[in-house]
């Protein structure tokens, strides 16, 4: 037993490792999930021996009675386009990779120990470096990743307890075009003494990078008041993260000299303002609550029932703190970006089920819709959201010790239209932009049960 149980924790350690490796994004995309929840649609907190409910729901983890190990792998394509009066654009279509890992480990006394390493929360976006809204956004990566241990306590034959922390690693990365209005806050600013130099704008950039760590808790629990009918209830709190970091900036434009001859063109210095510094934001995750119920009533058929409550009006805005701002009359004037956000607290709805053909084989299939958090009078181009709808399908197959699952999820987002950006100074702005796309997931997992 100790050989077997020495295996499970050196399996956790390399497993977690590659994911942290592979994590991509996805500010809420539906990508954290294993294959087998995603082909259910993430209808899985009522459903019994599931071993991604090591996040979706520790407490039902409680009916599985052997350690075992899953990790895998998910695709993401985002299609994005932007249509306005001032021109259209379409968002970089590139593979978009997320992983995840569980594992679980019964103890004695009824006790199970289980770690969930995935990443619920990111979103990747970029956009044409000279695209119509470049000055608001080129390039964003999110990136929250969920190290998640729990305790899982089987008080009775049919109900159970679970407790865990989230440990939570977060990575922004952030790049936008420096409007050309505020580019000229540099003319006349004096670098050399008596040689004023200004330049021609070109296009200027800022880069943001920043990381940060926070910690949360999750509560569940697990009922079985008949045999045909499960019941579960998960609680994720909110996680507050500082982010800290560097902001730098690219000029691309021409310098020049307003006493031309008196010194080399190559000699001008950029000016002052031209001057890396720290940037600092604050983002809090929302807590959610979930609700499931699965139904076995129907021979091989089982049928689950998802309610998850997400408390997104915890991101009210996004503001940065800069060290030096690019823009203004004195190099090393302190300063910060505001965008208001105001989003809502949100329900999701999930449907799903699965049919055992046999005994190696299940299929699986299921339904998502969210209702998105995003306030229209704000949305901007970092990450555009809208409601969603998704249909997924799937299998698993399971051999002795070994198993396989895989899953393909579409997912379309309502258009929607976007904001005015900016901060509460900007409500008399009408823009005419609108947002529409649509998601291609396919993930892959494997698993040993020993």
């Amino acid at each position: 037993m100790s050989k077997r149980i020495s295996a499970v924790f050196l399996s956790l350690f390399l497993f977690s490792t590659f994911c942290t490796v592979v994590y991509g994004g996805a500010f809420q995309l539906y990508s954290e999930s294993s294959a087998e929840a995603l082909s259910l649609g993430g209808s899985v907190i009522g459903r019994p021996g599931m071993l991604s409910n090591a996040w979706y729901n520790p407490a039902s983890t409680s009916t599985i009675e052997t350690p075992s190990l899953m990790a895998g792998a998910s695709g993401l394509l985002l299609h994005m386009d932007y249509s306005s009066e001032l021109g259209n654009a379409k968002m970089q279509k590139r593979l978009r990779p997320t992983g995840y890992f569980y594992g679980i480990l019964p103890l004695e006394n009824d006790l199970t120990l289980t770690l969930s390493v995935n990443a619920p929360y990111g979103m990747i976006t970029e956009w044409d470096n000279d695209w119509v809204e470049s000055t608001l956004a080129t390039y964003t990566n999110l990136r929250c990743i969920y190290f998640t241990p729990n305790l899982v306590w089987k008080a009775t034959d049919e109900l159970s307890f679970a407790a865990g922390i989230n440990l939570v690693y977060g990575t922004a990365r952030i790049a936008k075009n420096i409007p050309t209005d505020e580019q000229s806050a540099q003319l006349n600013q004096q670098v050399i003494p008596g040689i004023p130099v200004y330049s021609i704008p070109g296009n200027n950039k800022v880069y943001l990078s920043a990381d940060a760590t926070g910690i949360g808790y999750t509560l569940s629990t697990f009922y079985q008041p008949h045999e045909d009918w499960n019941f579960g209830l998960t609680y994720q709190s909110s996680v507050k993260l500082k982010f800290d970091g560097d902001a730098k900036y690219r000029h691309k434009g021409e310098y020049k000299s307003n006493y031309e001859g008196m010194i080399p063109p190559e000699m001008v210095p950029p000016p002052l303002y031209i001057r890396n510094g720290g940037g600092k934001t604050d983002i809090e995750l929302p807590a959610s609550l979930g609700f499931g119920v699965a139904n076995t009533s129907f021979e091989k058929l089982t049928l689950s029932f998802d309610a998850v409550w997400t408390e997104w009006s915890s991101y009210d805005r996004l503001k940065i703190k800069m060290k030096r701002m690019p823009y203004n009359e004195s190099p090393n004037q302190k300063g910060y970006t505001d965008k208001k956000k105001d989003w809502s607290d949100v329900w999701s709805l999930r449907l799903g089920a699965s049919y055992d053909l046999n005994e190696n084989w299940v299929l699986r299939c299921g339904y998502m819709y969210d209702k998105s958090p995003d306030n229209d009078k704000y949305r901007t181009p970092e990450m555009p959201d809208s409601d969603r709808n998704m249909v997924s399908l799937g299998f698993g197959y399971m051999k002795d010790h070994w198993g396989l699952d895989f899953a393909y999820s579409y997912l379309k987002l309502r258009n929607s239209r976007a904001g005015r950006y900016a901060t509460d100074a900007s409500d008399n702005f009408k823009n005419s932009g609108k947002f529409g796309g649509d998601l291609h997931i396919v993930a892959a997992a494997v698993k040993y049960m020993f």
